[in-house]
Parts: C-alpha cells; sequence; structure tokens
C-alpha cells in the first residue's frame, strides 16, 4: 500500500532554498516547476537515500488554502542520520547556523542539529 513520504516545504524563495540545499548541504537538484529559468514555483532535491520538495509560498497556499499565513513559521524538524555525525559535524559547522551543538541523546544516540535558510531544524544523528 504505502510506499514513500517525502517533504514538501513552504519557503518564501525556491531558488534560495536550492541554493542553501546544493551549495551547503550537497543535495542535487532533480526536477523544478519550471524546469528551465532562474524563477521556480516548485523544486525537488536529494541526497543519497533523501528527498526533499520545495514550493513557493504564494503557490502552495493556491493549491490548499488553509496553509495561508502572513509569515511562514517552522513547526517542524526533518531527522537525518548518518554513518559517522563527527564527520559531517566537521564537514558542516563551518557553512551552516548551528542549532545545537553534538551531544549524546537521553535515548543514547550522538547528534547535532543546523538550521536551514529558512529556520527549519534538520536534526543530524548516528
Amino acid at each position: 500500500m504505502y510506499e514513500s513520504i517525502t517533504t514538501n516545504i513552504m519557503v518564501k524563495s525556491v531558488e534560495d532554498t536550492l541554493d542553501f540545499y546544493i551549495n551547503k548541504l550537497g543535495f542535487v537538484k532533480v526536477l523544478s516547476v519550471p524546469m528551465e529559468g532562474d524563477v521556480f514555483d516548485f523544486a525537488i532535491v536529494k541526497k543519497d537515500n533523501m528527498a526533499i520538495m520545495f514550493q513557493e509560498q504564494n503557490n502552495l497556499e493556491e493549491e490548499y488554502p488553509t496553509l495561508k499565513v502572513d509569515e511562514i513559521k517552522p513547526t517542524f524538524t526533518l531527522f537525518i542520520t548518518v554513518k559517522n555525525v563527527n564527520d559531517v559535524y566537521l564537514e558542516l559547522k563551518d557553512k551552516v547556523d548551528i542549532a545545537k551543538d553534538p551531544h549524546k541523546t537521553f535515548y543514547g544516540k550522538d547528534e547535532f542539529a543546523i538550521f536551514d535558510n529558512n529556520g527549519n531544524i534538520l536534526t543530524i544523528s548516528a
């Protein structure tokens, strides 16, 4: 029945978000609407086994009027598992804003968290 779930994040600027995820985190753009040009309504990025969709605020609110907001405020975190959290931390610490320094969680995982360019929190765990 169910096969997968992919997050679709409402953003002010798909272009700025693509820049962050591609140039800071190493994702690759696999699709955008429109496919060519400088301004996008929607895009999908992938890295390894992860995919994230981004949709421009007005476009998403037009599709789902109940999502209409004056200001986009993050209401979720993305939880990303990696093989070596220390290596990923060293790779990212000077490129991104850190939301939470490396630490051991109450459930025994080594983690840290970063902010993306939209203020969303991405927790990275091993």
